[in-house]
């Protein structure tokens, strides 16, 4: 059985909505809810109404759009729908439920509500501008962004990441210069998921409309640093990038196999940005927990603090993890040692003691301790 809609349904709904109510679940976000963004925008074109709510309001409506993020948050995603199932004035009303969590798991959630979901991204929606009209409950410091695909997919088609999975082809997206020109937004959080892999013209492109319009930019799912070229590097050292809690300069360093290349990266950016390192715009994703050993995963931050690229440590789980309890633990690491090394390198790192894991798990500040077990995980190599 198929457990999903398709966009030419969806727009059935849509064509005919003039009263909608846009739900993003109460979990924990940074962002606008880019596609309810664009939905608003296509159904306040049409001259229809929409409404954004965390949770169902009491009202009627003759639309509902839930959006998703991840299958971690899944029993508020569930709670989300099923309260809308029940309320004495939406319960009949068409559900529409899309996003991250919906393109993974749509058997999961139409077992558990009913609903189908709506797989991957819409291209037409995609033509549509966010509307930043609305109050989508937004914090600072993210509340003066815009979201901004310039690129959809990648050519990636890593083991960890669903990215392939729910946008399998590559291309520029038609519409991304008015995600930039058309809103008075000073932060670009440019949300490619690949973008060096796209042409250097459209790079270039990118790079002197963010510098006409005077936008700071932030690379949220950071560069692939296999493909910055010399002549990448000097499009990118073109671009103001924000600063303050928040760099915009972010390179992957999730595998072993990025070994070198991560390094000839970080070297030439400090050099075109005529810098003494990435302090002040760097950041560095680096995974952690998958397949690779704990002596890898250390390496690998290391080498971001050497360029003074403050390294996020992520630990891994498995795409299709309904909860944040019990966490998944990679084969080569303990589930006291993943605790550990993620809160050495999210509040300590370098900046502590002669900045190793051992002198910090061993002082007076670790108050977590590791068993013989652990010790031998992380002394592990392969």
């Amino acid at each position: 059985m198929d457990y999903t809609i398709t966009e030419k349904e969806i727009f059935k709904y849509l064509d005919n909505a003039k009263n909608v109510l846009l739900i993003e679940p109460p979990y924990r976000k940074q962002y606008i809810p880019l596609g309810l963004a664009k939905i608003a925008s296509y159904i306040k074109g049409r001259g229809g109404k929409v409404t954004y709510k965390r949770k169902p309001d009491g009202d009627s409506y003759d639309l509902i759009c839930i959006t998703t993020l991840f299958t971690t948050d899944s029993a508020i995603v569930k709670r989300a729908i099923m309260e809308c199932k029940k309320s004495l004035f939406l319960q009949n009303t068409p559900i529409l439920v899309g996003g991250i969590f919906a393109s993974l798991m749509p058997e999961w959630i139409y077992k558990e509500t009913g609903v189908e979901s709506f797989f991957g991204y819409s291209k037409k929606l995609d033509e549509q501008q966010p509307d930043y009209t609305i109050d989508w409950d937004v914090k600072p410091p993210w509340d003066d962004s815009a979201l901004v695909f310039t690129t959809r997919g990648c050519p990636n088609k890593c083991g960890y990441c669903m990215v392939w999975r729910m946008e399998p082809e590559f291309y520029v997206e038609s519409s991304w210069k008015k995600s930039i020109t058309e809103n008075n937004r000073k932060i670009m959080v440019i949300s490619d998921n690949n973008f060096l892999a796209s042409p250097i013209e459209h790079i270039q492109d990118v790079v002197e409309t963010c510098v006409k319009y005077k936008k700071n930019v932030l690379f949220n799912n950071a560069v692939d640093v296999k493909l910055l070229t010399e002549e990448k590097a000097d499009l990118m050292a073109k671009l103001t990038y924000t600063k303050d809690g928040r760099p915009g300069l972010r390179f992957a360093f999730d595998r072993m196999e990025d070994d070198g290349p991560y390094q000839k990266a970080c070297e030439m950016m400090i050099k075109k940005l005529g810098k003494k390192n990435l302090s002040s715009v760097g950041l560095s994703y680096v995974l952690f927990n998958f397949d690779d050993t704990p002596q890898e995963a250390y390496y690998r931050a290391l080498e971001c603090w050497k360029y003074k690229s403050v390294p996020y440590l992520m630990q891994y789980r498995p795409l299709n993890k309904l909860t944040k309890k019990e966490p998944f633990i990679g084969k080569y690491w303990t589930k006291n040692l993943t605790h550990a090394f993620k809160v050495w390198g999210q509040l300590y790192g370098c900046g502590t003691g002669d900045g190793t894991f051992i002198s910090w798990i061993n002082s007076e500040k670790s108050t977590i301790k590791l068993n013989d077990e652990d010790w031998a995980a992380w002394h592990f190599k392969r």
